[in-house]
């Protein structure tokens, strides 16, 4: 069976009303906050999931209701696929783990510690995700379509999406500075950083001193090219700096959690509204998503109306 990747649902928000047959005036027992049809949800895991939702909704208000929510609607799903036969094993995850370590380049362990959120609760995360993407697959994928009408709907009502991106030409080199550094080793590179803006200062070209002093070891030897840049696509301190310097300028040195950043503008440009034929795959795409998010959420909701849901509503 063909199914979407782990990512196609991961912006889906499954937050609809709690419904079906509850109660909420029985004894809660051994932490336990919530049953769906027989299976138990604890604090515990309202707990975890509670630490992956203030990553992403670092201020939005109940919070903890959202993460029962969505626990609620992964046992429905879960019920779901192994009433269809469909299974998701243990090797399945791993490698949906790994790809999404891979993807964002970070060591994991260490990621999640800083972050309070213990392996197992990341991984439950991670089988929630291909869930749905493999429940989106078997009840809804052949029944959604966007048409040509859609497309050009969609295009004609957001040609602001489309237009007037400014971009920079620059150049940069950073002065790494690794997040285990001492206070001493950090001063030190801050000096190395005020050592390079003195040798361009100084009349040295830029070209050169990038393919002797940046660390960033894929730009370096073509003298810190970076090329093109859309603004709001970097750092905020340095898409802030850039989109306010003039052509020729050299900034810095900027702070970010990389390092020291030191950019020349080479120029700007601003892009015209592009073709429909240029971005109708990004909206297809797109509105492919949207139907799919809405039809997995009106299931939801009808199967929330038909299961056995106890709320012990003390304990949160």
């Amino acid at each position: 069976m063909r199914h979407a990747s782990v990512f196609l649902l991961a912006a889906v928000i499954h937050a609809v009303a709690v419904s079906g047959s509850m109660g909420a005036d029985r004894m809660p027992v051994d932490g336990i906050v919530a049953v769906v049809n027989d299976t138990p949800i604890t604090l515990y895991e309202v707990k975890q999931r509670l630490a992956i939702l203030k990553q992403s909704h670092p201020n939005e208000k109940l919070l903890d209701n959202r993460a029962l929510d969505e626990l609620i609607d992964d046992d429905i799903v879960y019920g779901e696929l192994k009433n269809i036969g469909v299974t998701i094993g243990a090797k399945e995850i791993d490698s949906a783990v790994e790809q999404m370590a891979e993807s964002n380049g970070i060591s994991l362990t260490a990621d999640l510690k800083n972050k309070g959120i213990s392996f197992d609760a990341y991984r439950n995360e991670i089988k929630s995700e291909l869930a749905r993407s493999k429940l989106v697959g078997y009840k809804f994928r052949t029944e959604i379509t966007v048409t040509e009408d859609d497309i050009q709907r969609y295009y004609i009502e957001h040609r602001k999406e489309f237009s007037q991106v400014k971009q920079a030409d620059v150049r940069h080199i950073l002065i790494e500075v690794p997040s285990d550094s001492s206070v001493r080793q950090k001063e030190g590179l801050r000096e190395r950083a005020g050592m390079v803006m003195a040798k361009l200062a100084g009349g040295e070209g830029f070209s050169e001193v990038a393919e002797r002093y940046s660390d960033d070891r894929l730009t370096r030897k073509i003298g810190g090219e970076l090329g093109y840049v859309e603004q709001g696509t970097l750092y905020p301190v340095i898409d802030k700096a850039i989109f306010a310097a003039l052509p020729g300028q050299v900034l810095g040195p900027l702070r970010t959690p990389a390092g020291y950043e030191i950019i020349k503008i080479n120029g700007f440009r601003s892009s015209e509204l592009l073709p429909l034929k240029d971005v109708k795959d990004k909206i297809r795409d797109f509105l492919y998503r949207d139907k799919l998010e809405a039809a997995l959420k009106s299931w939801l909701l009808t199967k929330r109306q038909k299961a056995i849901i106890t709320i012990y509503n003390g304990l949160l």
